[in-house]
């Protein structure tokens, strides 16, 4: 909780203020609660959530990576004008920081507070936990309770509305879950090892009985770099362990990931959902659509002949 304010040079402030007072969708005068959503899994979540009594802003698009994300003028209008800010914690949108100042103006909220972290499947002694949770169902529905929660808080009035929601929301989560399971079910119980390209897909794995066998950058942000060393000891561990395919995001260049694919002889997938979601009309637009639509590349990569 903290009054927010943004911390930018005078005429970025400026520009960011006329933004949001000339017809953009930062500031409604409407009756509805004016919530900000750091992250496109957050936006998609609060969107089922809030329906008609939110006016809502997501920062991070879909198709962008939220490691490297920038917020624009726009951006910290609607983060001024704020009532709500839904924030993901667990260094992902660390970002938002230079932006908050201890004070009374919006109420923040992390919204994994709570939730059981995991290092990163391949972490081995780092200290850093692994962001991706909403990878997990049972932590994306604990996601979709923090975010009830703090929209009721905001809004008492419609509390009961947010928990009916909330309500609906687990149930589509859990038929999701039920049907992304089937579709992992279909891989040979010998055949379930991936190589991703980063290490986001740990959560998954855990949940739907997959193996990380290694990742192409080491750690579970983009921003890593892997060394001559890393890259030939993960050929070995692909060969040796018989892995079938290199899996990497729509997000993350998969430049290093092709060449490795390439010497392992095994399928690269490019177009995993990891940091993101679908952009609208893909089908992995929400949480549920993203894990059915990762289920149906990994099945497909792995379950092959060959």
């Amino acid at each position: 909780m903290g009054r927010v304010r943004v911390l930018a040079a005078a005429t970025i402030v400026a520009g960011a203020l006329v933004a949001g007072a000339c017809g953009g969708d930062a500031a409604k005068d409407d009756g509805r609660l004016n919530v900000v959503a750091t992250t496109v899994q957050i936006t998609a979540m609060t969107k089922e959530l809030g329906g008609d009594r939110v006016a809502l802003r997501g920062l991070v698009p879909a198709g962008a990576d939220a490691h490297e994300f920038e917020p624009t003028a726009k951006d910290l209008a609607a983060i001024e004008d704020a009532r709500l800010i839904l924030r993901h914690g667990i260094g992902l949108d660390d970002w938002l920081d230079g932006t908050l100042e201890a004070g009374a103006s919006a109420r923040v909220v992390t919204v994994t507070d709570g939730i059981d972290l995991l290092p990163p499947a391949l972490a081995g002694g780092s200290g850093d936990m692994d962001p991706h949770v909403w990878q997990d169902p049972d932590r994306a529905k604990a996601m979709v309770r923090n975010i009830a929660a703090a929209l009721a808080a905001a809004d008492p009035q419609d509390a009961a509305a947010y928990d009916d929601a909330a309500r609906a929301y687990e149930a589509t989560l859990d038929a999701a879950r039920a049907d992304t399971q089937r579709i992992i079910d279909e891989i040979p119980a010998d055949q379930r090892k991936m190589v991703t390209n980063h290490d986001a897909f740990g959560y998954f794995a855990r949940a739907f009985g997959l193996e990380v066998a290694g990742a192409v950058i080491p750690g579970a942000s983009t921003q890593a770099e892997p060394s001559a060393k890393d890259t030939a000891a993960l050929l070995d561990v692909i060969r040796e362990q018989g892995v079938r395919a290199i899996f990497a995001e729509s997000t993350v260049d998969a430049d290093l990931a092709r060449p490795l694919a390439r010497d392992a002889g095994v399928t690269i997938v490019d177009d995993l959902y990891g940091d993101s979601l679908g952009k609208p009309g893909s089908g992995a637009e929400t949480i549920q659509g993203m894990w059915l639509a990762n289920a149906r590349k990994i099945a497909g990569a792995l379950a092959g002949g060959g």
